[in-house]
């Protein structure tokens, strides 16, 4: 591209960010967001901390996001939702928890179901039940998809059947032909040793026609739940409109 003259834009940056970060080359495209002399906005801040997260370098996303703000940028509630990845990837429990509690104060941000589904999982991951149930006390609405999906996720990694059960008749009530209930109920009953019973979960879910989403999958390895949508769904943050917010003093992460 310099061979050709050709002057990068926002959108250029952020896309070779990305290329990096998923061929598994971060450390290029760390140099190309320092490097690069195009102005850097919330997007391409994002960008970077996507990467980051999506590699587990969770504590080099909070001194990013303090970088962010020293430069003039504000976190927007796509920026948190990232971090909240990041520290949830990188067993950043009580770093996690300090960032969702400072989100209104700090930067303005009102958590939102996506926020407390972040939440469900960082808590969820570390096996903080108790922790994890309080929170969802807090909710001022009833829990949508991302959080009982979340909630279920956590439940297969740590075979809580119970809370697992009640997560799932939930979801299965909210939607009815989301396959996400099924597999990870399957999921629940394959980590207790439970294979006849998390086979039957299987054949519901065909005789019920519910199919499961091309391009995701579910795999457990070391006791850790992985899914095939995190890097999607951060993706997916970079491509919606950001919309002007009010000034509000961002203050750094501790």
């Amino acid at each position: 591209m310099t061979r050709m003259n050709f002057r990068p834009n926002a959108i250029v940056v952020s896309s070779l960010i990305d290329m990096y970060a998923k061929c598994g080359c971060l450390d290029a495209g760390r140099l190309v967001f320092d490097a690069t002399s195009v102005k850097k906005d919330v997007v391409l801040w994002n960008t970077m901390l996507s990467a980051l997260a999506q590699h587990g370098r969770g504590e080099e996303a909070i001194r990013m996001v303090d970088e962010m703000i020293c430069s003039g940028v504000k976190p927007n509630r796509i920026t948190l939702i990232i971090l909240l990845h990041a520290c949830s990837h990188s067993g950043l429990v009580q770093e996690g928890l300090r960032v969702f509690e400072s989100m209104t104060l700090s930067h303005g941000v009102v958590p939102d179901q996506e926020h407390y589904a972040c939440l469900v999982d960082i808590l969820g991951r570390a096996g903080d039940f108790d922790n994890l149930i309080n929170q969802l006390q807090k909710l001022p609405c009833e829990p949508n998809e991302q959080i009982l999906s979340a909630l279920l996720g956590v439940c297969a990694i740590h075979g809580n059947m119970e809370l697992g059960k009640t997560a799932a008749e939930q979801l299965m009530k909210l939607e009815p032909q989301s396959p996400a209930a099924y597999v990870l109920l399957s999921s629940i009953h394959a980590t207790l040793g439970k294979w006849d019973s998390a086979e039957q979960f299987r054949e519901l879910m065909e005789k019920r026609q519910v199919k499961k989403e091309q391009g995701i999958s579910w795999i457990e390895q070391q006791n850790n739940l992985h899914t095939f949508t995190v890097s999607e769904q951060l993706a997916g943050h970079h491509e919606e409109e950001e919309e002007e917010e009010e000034d509000v003093p961002s203050s750094p992460i501790d």
